[in-house]
């Protein structure tokens, strides 16, 4: 082969890479008898950037979707301390909280101050960190938190730009985008068909950078079960169409919030809703996403 005739296909093999993921090895169960117990719903975990502090959200098993409360855990001497309830929450339908890019933020959903239930109105929050540990909870404004939908699975963007969930009961469920400009948030608006379909499409992760989403879509081709975790990168000024991670991370079982984390690894929840739930529980598996 000629010099030529090489340097084309390596030229063509440039041009024809894609953005690829792949999961590696089996998903193991994430700090249990810490932060994942076998009588309660643990769910929701994300890392501060320098990854020395997470957040989780936990319920009790007898009350999992009307007790919710958000958990720090600090890492000391490289071991995750006991978890305590977050200086924010405790009194209220709290879950889901995500850090700021420069690790300064924590937002979440939360019914505040309105009553307990399934039917809330959840919006998004936000503590900031101080001089004394994290500041009362502030309400995100009105432009994000619509009168009609709850909001809530916020995740913030180098760029400042907002995703986050939009859902109702007996609704369809979408993953919205509120653009940070001119130093404040634009209107949000749905991210594509490819995203966004006519059944749930939930618990979004962004990329800091925003080269890829993750998030959980229920019962979409190509999956394994209820609900699993699917990637979809950004290419041509938009979002292409998703993968699902697999049998390795996907299951029968109900897959969400998923992100990636130390050491190289997807954290994530699993779950089995219903009469015959189980309490939920936080995973990790190695990851490689180019």
């Amino acid at each position: 082969m000629s010099n030529r005739s090489k340097l084309f296909f390596i030229l063509l093999a440039f041009i024809l890479k894609a953005p690829g993921q792949e999961v590696v090895g089996n998903a193991e169960i994430f700090l249990p008898g810490i932060v994942s117990l076998e009588t309660t719903w643990d769910e929701y975990l994300s890392f501060s950037p320098d990854g020395n502090l997470l957040t989780f959200t936990r319920s009790g098993s007898d009350l999992p979707h009307f007790d919710r409360r958000i958990y720090f855990s600090y890492k000391v001497d490289e071991k995750w301390s006991e978890p305590i309830l977050a200086p924010f929450s405790g009194d209220f339908f709290d879950r889901g909280s995500s850090f700021s890019p420069d690790g300064n933020r924590i937002y979440f959903g939360s019914n505040r101050p309105g009553d307990r239930g399934f039917d809330y109105d959840s919006d998004i929050w936000y503590s900031s960190k101080a001089e004394d540990g994290w500041s009362e909870a502030k309400r995100m404004p009105d432009l994000i938190n619509s009168d009609e939908f709850n909001e809530g699975h916020p995740y913030v963007a180098k760029s400042g730009s907002l995703y986050f969930v939009r859902y109702k009961r007996g609704v369809e469920t979408d993953i919205y985008v509120s653009k940070w400009e001119n130093e404040d948030y634009q209107q949000p608006y749905k991210l594509n068909d490819n995203i966004n379909t006519d059944g749930p499409d939930s618990h979004c992760y962004i990329d800091p950078d925003e080269r890829f989403l993750i998030f959980t879509p229920t019962d979409r081709e190509g999956g394994m079960g209820a609900g699993d975790v699917y990637i979809s990168y950004f290419e041509d000024g938009d979002w292409q169409a998703p993968v699902c991670l697999g049998k390795e991370l996907s299951t029968e079982l109900y897959e969400y919030s998923a992100k990636p984390g130390p050491g190289g690894r997807l954290y994530f929840t699993r779950a089995k809703f219903g009469s015959d739930g189980i309490p939920a529980d936080i995973y990790s598996v190695e990851v490689r996403l180019d």
